[in-house]
């Protein structure tokens, strides 16, 4: 399919939450002739209840289904699309009821359930859009989307996919201007349903557009873009106009929720802008995020995460040992404990780890090795933005910015894209604020931020 003929537009739960929202997307859609395809995800709060099913007990089902039911029939009702929809939402229900009989449920059976969000919103989308006149097509995820058996989180057949939607949708774009499908689920090779796993939505639209060649990803959500830092944690943050992918990836492991890099990543690889945009407020431009490098070298965002365990080894076994530092990281291993921040002296490692990913066994290991200290209380800073270690400066405004704060660790990261401190969680919210005072002030280049 050449550029420049699709457009492929992701909409989240908050989007098509009720009756309101949907017609948002309905005007957001028909805003130009451009071809485009529609991924939803299920409802705000169906995926929630989907879990609660997953995981109860027989005698609290029925209350739940009648929650599933009120919140569907009250959609297709408030879109007056009830009667054409009450049957399949029925037969969807009676499924899962189905289905729970064999409680405690098997991973693949879980999958089945799962899927219903996305099967029932995408229908009664698809039904209330081709009832209000939309040229639109209906597709089952499940027929394009293939996978392997791991079942709630499983791998995609990355070209079969791509093959069964060029295949399926060009056909489709020869009769009609929109196509609508569910995200985040996909079946294995004998048909049974799968679910993508954590951002599966947003990794179905990513996927889409690779197939596709489309012009732009846009991922619709209920904020403006991405932020230079988080709103409800300090005062006067900025809309960030354009990101690398590479910030972008760093900004969310350090925090940022918008965006998951790796469910966008088919997009990216093949060069395809993707546009974080409000369903809310659809004539903001949002964030763009582009696969190429930005040319300006400048701090983006400052993000940071709670919750974090410092761990300091200390021994004069380091001084020029070969193997030392395999043998500190094979302890983390055999505990899997993942690392996030790392840095040495000749005689002391230090690293960081999420609390809730700590284990205490991994003193008693490491004190075979050395002198062992763990701090509990901190919390991770991360600048990110490019050529943060070539830019002349940064490193002194941030430093000069935090007089008076401790700052326990200092990391630059091997993206060359986030410059990282640990402080104590009491000095998080002062630092962050100093932080972002410094560097986003109302000077900024309105290029990139807003």
């Amino acid at each position: 399919m050449n550029n420049s003929t699709c457009l492929v537009l992701k909409f989240g739960g908050t989007s098509v939450k009720d009756a309101e929202t949907i017609n948002k997307v309905l005007n957001i859609v028909s805003i130009d002739n451009t071809k485009k395809v529609i991924i939803v995800s299920a409802h705000a709060g169906v995926t929630n209840l989907l879990v609660e099913i997953c995981n109860s007990k027989k005698d609290t089902i029925s209350s739940l289904l009648s929650q599933l039911y009120k919140i569907h029939s009250g959609i297709a009702k408030d879109l007056n699309i009830l009667d054409s929809t009450k049957e399949f939402i029925m037969n969807e229900l009676s499924e899962i009821d189905v289905i729970t009989n064999y409680l405690p449920l098997s991973p693949q059976l879980k999958d089945v359930v799962m899927s219903k969000g996305e099967v029932l919103s995408s229908m009664l989308i698809y039904t209330y859009f081709k009832e209000q006149g939309k040229s639109i097509a209906f597709v089952d995820s499940r027929e394009v989307m293939k996978t392997n058996s791991q079942f709630t989180n499983a791998e995609l057949y990355f070209d079969l996919s791509c093959k069964n939607i060029e295949e399926q949708f060009l056909n489709y774009f020869d009769e009609y201007d929109l196509i609508i499908m569910g995200g985040f689920i996909a079946s294995d090779e004998d048909g049974r349903p799968t679910t993508l796993g954590r951002g599966g939505s947003d990794y179905t639209a990513a996927v889409v557009s690779s197939a596709l060649n489309a012009t732009e990803l846009q991922i619709w959500t209920d904020v403006n873009g991405i932020l230079t830092s988080d709103p409800r944690f300090i005062e006067g943050v900025k809309k960030v106009r354009k990101l690398s992918y590479s910030e972008a990836s760093e900004l969310s492991f350090f925090g940022a929720k918008v965006l998951h890099p790796s469910t966008i990543h088919p997009a990216v690889k093949k060069g395809i802008p993707v546009r974080v945009k409000n369903t809310f407020n659809p004539n903001d431009d949002g964030t763009l995020v582009l696969s190429e490098k930005s040319n300006i070298e400048m701090i983006k965002a400052i993000a940071f995460r709670k919750d974090v365990i410092t761990i300091t080894l200390r021994s004069n076994r380091m001084l020029g040992a070969y193997g030392f530092m395999s043998k500190v990281f094979q302890s983390f291993e055999k505990l899997k404990i993942p690392v996030d921040i790392v840095t040495t002296s000749e005689v002391s490692i230090s690293v960081t780890v999420n609390k809730n990913e700590y284990n205490p066994n991994i003193e008693k290991e490491l004190s075979v090795l050395g002198e062992v200290t763990i701090s509990e209380g901190n919390a991770i800073i991360s600048a990110i933005g490019e050529g943060i270690k070539e830019t002349a400066g940064i490193a002194n405004r941030l430093f000069g910015a935090l007089k008076g704060i401790n700052i326990s660790m200092v990391s630059v990261g091997a993206s060359e894209v986030n410059l990282s401190i640990v402080v104590s969680e009491e000095d998080l919210q002062r630092a962050v604020t100093l932080l972002h005072n410094e560097f986003f002030n109302d000077s900024l280049n309105p290029v990139f931020f807003e």
